[in-house]
């Protein structure tokens, strides 16, 4: 059985294992109440508890004291899983959360599979799958944007929007039912025109939310940032400048980093992951080298973003021009490419404009323009979502039902009309098709392997 019973009672630690001030012991579930009684005294409260009400009770083992606790219960539906649920504030040794977990399960509770509390209250009606899933996002947040995008979803940002787009296919979906049961042709004729706007507007709206997630996954996954060039044009140097540190070593000499470095830095509230590389030159030509060059050409068909790092104090060369070959060859679609020409500080070599134009030029060795390459790299991303509370798609799931969705849309558009007459019947179903497919993002239709996958990523206790 993938999915666990539910109707057993379920305990785990909701707060971070290792040693801490406080600690928090979840226990949910029909028994959850007289579960704690038998080892919350007094037991007494438990006969008549008030919903999210706290109180201060003994933890007892064996008539002994184990710790003095602060008890918040909640009674279905009222609580987060929509279960019965008392979750016990106690120290956070660990022995004591051992305990607890120890008297909870003698008692008749059964340790709480990993994201359990939070498939319990999807189960029951607490959340859509979309907001569970973004729960799990939440906890794992490392960054403002991150954050931000996990709590739009949480508030029913995106479930908002996939409920406003069925709600329109639906009335479409009503439209074409009515008529096919209309034997008597007691109806009005349906106008295909404005039925074709109207599924061509739902279309047009699932693809805008679609479109967000080529943005959004920046949002939770950060922006990986390529540096490459020549030998010797400061890669390395700018790695250094840009997040403040002495990550990578830096030497006149050409050659001196052989393998990728990645370093990782938050830029207004994104995440930036930028990897350092091998100086890109084809005829390199020791065993050490040539796997540098490997890694770096990796490095680049993984990059959102590719900084090619030139020398403004050199004119242009030949291996300059070997990088943009092996650049426009390797990097991935629709990769961002920014040129930076470092070392401004230096007398400048009078490169053409055309060859400077729309890049950065700045000098690792003063600061000068490294601000304004930070403004760039997260230009585009703080746009995407500019407006603090607009839900955008940072989940591959989501991204691919919203493609399935419009691609049963765009089928429909396609369906001929001939002689005045129209094909209700195929109509119908790619509308059927897209409804699932939305349905799917919210959980109500979604196969339990599926399901059982996506709370397996949960932490436990949560």
């Amino acid at each position: 059985m993938l999915i666990p019973d539910l109707t057993q009672t379920i305990v785990a630690p909701a707060s971070a294992q290792g040693g801490g001030a406080i600690a928090v012991v979840r226990l949910s579930g029909p028994e959850a109440f007289k579960i704690a009684s038998a080892f919350l005294k007094p037991s007494s409260i438990f006969k008549t508890p008030k919903t999210r009400f706290s109180y201060f009770l003994r933890a007892e083992e064996n008539g002994r004291l184990l710790d003095n606790t602060v008890v918040t219960l909640y009674r279905a539906p009222k609580s987060y899983t929509g279960d019965d649920m008392a979750e016990i504030s106690c120290h956070g040794s660990p022995f004591i959360i051992s305990r607890l977990l120890r008297l909870a399960i003698s008692n008749g509770a059964r340790e709480a599979r990993p994201g359990e509390f939070t498939l319990r209250a999807f189960m029951n009606g607490k959340l859509d799958l979309a907001q569970a899933e973004a729960v799990n996002d939440l906890i794992i947040s490392e960054n403002e944007s991150a954050h931000r995008a996990a709590i739009t979803q949480v508030a029913g940002g995106i479930s908002n929007r996939i409920g406003k787009l069925r709600a329109g296919l639906i009335a479409l979906l009503g439209e074409l039912e009515v008529r096919l049961d209309d034997s008597y042709e007691e109806l009005p004729e349906l106008d295909p025109g404005t039925f074709r706007r109207r599924a061509a507007a739902a279309a047009a709206g699932i693809k805008n939310l679609a479109d967000s997630f080529g943005r959004g996954r920046y949002l939770k996954h950060g922006i990986r940032v390529t540096i490459a060039g020549a030998p010797n044009s400061g890669k390395s140097s700018l790695l250094n400048r840009i997040t403040e540190t002495r990550r990578a070593i830096v030497s006149p000499r050409a050659g001196t980093t052989r393998d990728t470095l990645e370093e990782t830095l938050t830029l207004s509230g994104l995440k930036v992951i930028f990897t350092d590389t091998a100086g890109i030159d084809p005829r390199t030509g020791g065993p050490i080298e040539r796997e540098g060059m490997r890694r770096a050409l990796k490095a680049l068909k993984t990059a959102d973003v590719i900084l090619w790092v030139q020398d403004l104090s050199k004119k242009s060369s030949p291996a300059d021009r070997r990088v943009g070959k092996a650049i426009a060859r390797g990097a991935a679609p629709g990769s961002d490419l920014i040129k930076v020409f470092n070392k401004s500080d230096l007398p400048a070599a009078g490169r053409p404009e055309d060859e400077t134009d729309g890049g950065i030029i700045v000098s690792c060795k003063t600061g000068a323009g490294i601000s304004g390459l930070k403004r760039r790299l997260v230009r585009d991303e703080k746009k995407a979502f500019s407006a603090g509370s607009a839900a955008v798609i940072t989940s591959a799931r989501h991204y691919s039902a919203l493609l399935n969705a419009h691609s049963e849309l765009s089928s429909l558009e396609r369906l001929r009309i001939r002689a005045g007459t129209f094909p209700f019947e195929l109509a119908a179903e790619h509308l059927r098709g897209a409804l699932n497919a939305l349905a799917d993002i919210l959980g109500e239709t979604t196969p339990e392997e599926v399901l059982a996958n996506i709370f397996a990523n949960f932490c436990v206790g949560k």
